[in-house]
């Protein structure tokens, strides 16, 4: 029996495929990645259209809102729109809750009628980040954490920027929206 195994042949050698086969499914993953890449971006872009930019007189690049621009155009029976300008970076003030300090974080965009509203808020941002700083430097802790005392102060916050807004001229400020609100 020790014989049959040592007369029996040697397994034959496997084919790798050589260079010509690793060159081939190399290429082959090459075009699945690159198909897929392709594809993928075809399907964001149609999920996420890129906005149209606008160059302003000051050298910004400013994205324009498809509904804003439509309105300026004037477009018949178009709904009325409006513009957004975010003031950034978030206003950060710290106070007291008796012995310990607190931190409020906010962020804030103001809402306009028109561009040249949002072009105005632009111009008097120093100024207004000023004033709005020093409106919310001075809060009481337990006040902020209802939804009036946050409503009071937006209330406050919104006079206060269209009081900038009328004492340098420019456009009206339709409203005022926290988009965050932080204390810690």
């Amino acid at each position: 029996m020790a014989d049959a195994a040592d007369q029996a042949p040697p397994p034959p050698d496997k084919k790798s495929g050589g260079f010509m086969g690793k060159l081939t499914n190399g290429i082959g993953i090459f075009v699945l990645t690159l198909g897929a890449v392709v594809v993928g971006g075809s399907i964001n872009a149609k999920l996420h259209p890129m906005p149209d930019f606008k160059l302003d007189k000051d050298g910004k690049i400013t994205a324009v809102a498809e509904a804003a621009s439509s309105a300026e155009h004037g477009a018949e029976g178009a709904a009325k729109s409006s513009a957004y300008y975010a003031i950034d970076p978030p206003l950060v003030v710290n106070f007291e809750d008796g012995s310990v300090v607190r931190f409020l974080q906010i962020s804030m965009e103001v809402m306009c009628a028109s561009q040249k509203g949002v072009d105005s808020v632009q111009k008097n941002i120093p100024l207004i980040r000023n004033n709005l700083l020093l409106l919310m430097s001075n809060r009481d802790y337990q006040s902020m954490m209802s939804r009036e005392g946050k409503e009071k102060l937006r209330q406050e916050a919104l006079a206060e920027i269209r009081a900038v807004q009328k004492k340098q001229g420019g456009e009206d400020v339709e409203d005022l929206l926290f988009t965050s609100f932080v204390v810690q």
